[in-house]
């Protein structure tokens, strides 16, 4: 058996609409530890990395492992129904084969979707990255600098020293950057072991950006020519991760 019941339905509405910019689908696992997706996007460019513990949860029951696969925009819509003072139920109907998302406010709406077969993607393990360089920053001014790097070009150059973080597009002899300095209120922490460039994709990380309203912080951990990892934490609640690979010049 499986249930579990969410006040902040917040929690699982703003990383979802993240989540389902990066894949349609997944496998999620549900444990005794809370619930789990680690799922790459379909051209293996991005994977998610999510994780719902349970003391977020008003209460949570789970008495055996299960594996389930789920349509993620279909669950999103059925999420975004939502309401503000709405309390929301996760349970599992192991008899018909469904997951059921149930809506409590001053009505009781209830949504049931069928477990799916996913297909497995072969993809690298996320543990084993080891990243050099980290910043934690305002979701803002990293919105702020792919908005405007997006005016250039499709792809963005993160540059980090000790002294500050550079956010820089070029293109058609036209470029645009946004400096941040090191003692910037709005740059939390910054560690740099050397200068570093490294180039991603605006697409993928304005994508990932869509989780931004989840936490007033955001983490960025990356190397020359090496995938970053985004991710946002909200501690004893929710974790939130991308990986993403990097452009790399010839």
């Amino acid at each position: 058996m499986f249930k579990a019941v969410l006040e902040d339905v917040g929690l699982i509405k703003e990383s979802f609409n993240a989540i389902a910019e990066i894949v349609d689908e997944g496998t999620f696992n549900i444990k005794k530890d809370g619930i789990s997706l680690i799922c790459p996007d379909r051209a293996v460019i991005a994977v998610v990395d999510f994780l719902i513990l349970p003391t977020a949860f008003e209460s949570y029951t789970c008495d055996k492992e299960l594996e389930i696969g789920l349509n993620i925009l279909k669950m999103l819509q059925f999420i975004k129904k939502s309401k503000p003072d709405d309390k929301l139920t996760l349970a599992v109907d192991e008899n018909e084969d469904r997951f059921e998302l149930t809506l409590e406010g001053s009505t009781t709406r209830k949504f049931a979707m069928p477990i799916i077969s996913v297909a497995k993607q072969e993809m690298q393990d996320i543990s084993r990255f080891n990243f050099e360089n980290s910043i934690e920053l305002d979701p803002s001014v990293l919105k702020e600098g792919l908005e405007n790097c997006a005016l250039i070009s499709d792809g963005i150059a993160i540059m980090i020293s000790k002294e500050s973080l550079v956010l820089k597009a070029e293109g058609d002899s036209s470029f645009t950057q946004i400096k941040i300095e090191a003692d910037n209120p709005q740059l939390y922490s910054l560690t740099c072991k050397e200068d570093t460039v490294a180039r991603y994709s605006i697409e993928y990380l304005s994508k990932m950006l869509k989780a931004g309203k989840l936490t007033d912080k955001v983490k960025l951990e990356f190397n020359k020519d090496y995938p970053v990892h985004l991710e946002y934490m909200i501690k004893d609640k929710v974790k939130l991760g991308f990986i993403l690979a990097p452009r790399i010049e010839e």
